[in-house]
């Protein structure tokens, strides 16, 4: 095995493992004590309104979510750990659900900006097996990864808690009242909370814009590598764009921390997997050292490594508002859409199931997951262990759209019969269309013969879920004659076979 130093040369070295290439398609847990609430994403940082250094972006949400707090809940975000139970948390029932959708690997949130950690760390008291559920989360989603036969992720986003947790210094904008992070380990005595430090869990006051100190960097690795000592994760997601705390992190630490790079040099010396670790922006030379990650975000043309998209069946935590500043609820089709499509330009699509603070899932949430689970039963060998073919796609819709990384860029498009993407699978071309043409007739640009994207004729053209097609090639399309109805809904793949390119 390679025995990789904490430098980038070294790092680059690396290799993406295979599985990753080969799976496709993930489920995500990010799932925590801010499911209580039921009010959406960065409710632990929101719930105390907006202070004067809110950024203008959030301070909708803040105040929306302070109000919905202050109707429905006493206390600061540490009272929220209280009062996460995960009672009905069942992790076997749940990862046979994601198995029979059609995940190839699944991920387990660590710990979010809340600064919580979900397993039984020996390094910070406010964890799982402490408070709340009373116990070990990570483990108990390990195990059932594990015993389903998943390659297991985690994610950590507690690199954040310094620029998101500093509100818990500010001041009811009502009563003019402390927030809890004015508390001590003394004021606990008698509590719930009593010997537990609430200046472990909330950041040290400071300034806006002030850069954390290096012990900030210190204990955040030792965290994360006491999770990856323990669990051996295959894949590890780290919320940032650049190494947490290293140069170019949204959390730069002064003076600037190389942490990160001994961490990446441990885990790939350690994994028996060979490791996996994401981040959001990877320079062109280090796509094997760590993994592109695009959050809510789908990109234009086929990359040359594999690469990761994550999204969430609406908010990433529990919601139950339907306000339209709240992430919408996804439907199959879109997640099939989404799906094919990052799949053509070499990713994996990383989806997150919202659980209810009692762990359980929705009943809407089952029904996306098992009609996309019918899609891939019949669709799948048009998607795992596929590679992208000389063209990614064909047609206009949603392409030419992509705004980088300083925005969201995902919908729900209207695709059109002539929005086809492609892959392949060895000497075995797939063409999927996004939408079923009026005419009952599949018309591919990129495989007529004047397009020069194949070197001879197909031998033969099938529609999965229905049989072989008639078909014709001519100058300017490969043709196929379709059934009166489609075999399969949201995508419709035609498996071509004998062609050459």
């Amino acid at each position: 095995m390679t025995q990789f130093k904490p430098t980038w040369e070294s790092l680059r070295t690396h290799r993406i493992p295979q599985w990753f290439g080969e799976a496709k398609f993930g489920i995500w847990s990010h799932w925590g004590p801010q499911s209580v609430a039921r009010s959406g994403d960065w409710y632990a940082r929101h719930l105390y309104g907006m202070q004067p250094w809110s950024e203008p972006w959030e301070r909708r949400r803040a105040t929306r979510q302070h109000a919905h707090h202050r109707a429905h809940f006493q206390g600061g975000a540490k009272d929220l750990f209280r009062q996460w139970r995960a009672e009905r948390f069942d992790p076997d029932e749940l990862m046979d659900l994601y198995v029979s959708s059609g995940a190839r690997y699944f991920v387990a949130l660590a710990t979010h900006c809340d600064n919580f950690d979900l397993w039984n760390s020996e390094q910070h008291g406010w964890n799982a097996a402490r408070v709340g559920p009373g116990r070990d989360i990570v483990a108990a989603w390990e195990r059932a990864a594990r015993t389903a036969g998943l390659p297991f992720g985690l994610s950590f986003h507690h690199n954040w808690t310094w620029r998101w947790l500093d509100v818990a210094h500010g001041r009811d904008p009502e009563t003019g009242e402390p927030y809890d992070g004015a508390l001590t380990k003394g004021d606990g005595a008698g509590t719930w909370w009593e010997g537990l430090d609430p200046a472990e869990l909330y950041p040290e006051r400071h300034e806006p814009g002030t850069k954390p100190p290096a012990r900030e960097a210190e204990r955040f690795y030792a965290r994360v590598r006491e999770a990856l000592d323990r669990y051996r994760p295959d894949l590890v997601y780290l919320d940032d764009g650049r190494l947490p705390f290293g140069a170019g992190s949204v959390v730069e630490s002064q003076p600037v921390s190389t942490a990160g790079l001994d961490l990446l040099a441990h885990y790939y010396n350690t994994c028996r997997t060979g490791g996996l670790v994401t981040l959001k922006d990877v320079p062109d030379a280090d796509r094997t050292a760590v993994l592109l990650d695009c959050e809510r975000r789908q990109l234009d043309e086929a990359q040359p490594y594999p690469w990761q998209f994550d999204t969430s069946d609406g908010e990433w935590f529990d919601c139950s508002d339907d306000d339209p500043m709240f992430h919408p609820r996804k439907t199959a089709q879109q997640v099939v859409h989404t799906l094919i499509d990052v799949v053509s330009k070499n990713g994996c699509l990383l989806l997150n199931i919202p659980q209810h603070a009692d762990g359980t899932v929705d009943a809407r949430a089952r029904e996306l997951l098992s009609e996309v689970g019918v899609w891939l039963r019949v669709c799948g060998e048009g998607v795992y262990g596929t590679t992208p073919w000389l063209r990614a796609a064909e047609g206009s819709t949603g392409l030419g759209d992509v705004k980088g990384y300083e925005g969201y860029n995902e919908a729900d498009r209207a695709y059109r019969a002539a929005d086809v993407r492609f892959t392949r699978r060895g000497g075995t071309l797939y063409a999927t269309l996004l939408a079923w043409p009026e005419d009952r007739t599949a018309t591919i640009t990129s495989l007529g013969a004047t397009a020069g994207l194949l070197k001879c004729p197909p031998a033969a053209v099938e529609l999965l879920g229905h049989g072989p097609v008639p078909w014709r090639q001519t100058g300017l399309a490969l043709h196929a004659d379709l059934p009166p109805r489609p075999p399969t809904r949201a995508a419709h793949m035609l498996k071509i076979t004998g062609a050459s390119w």
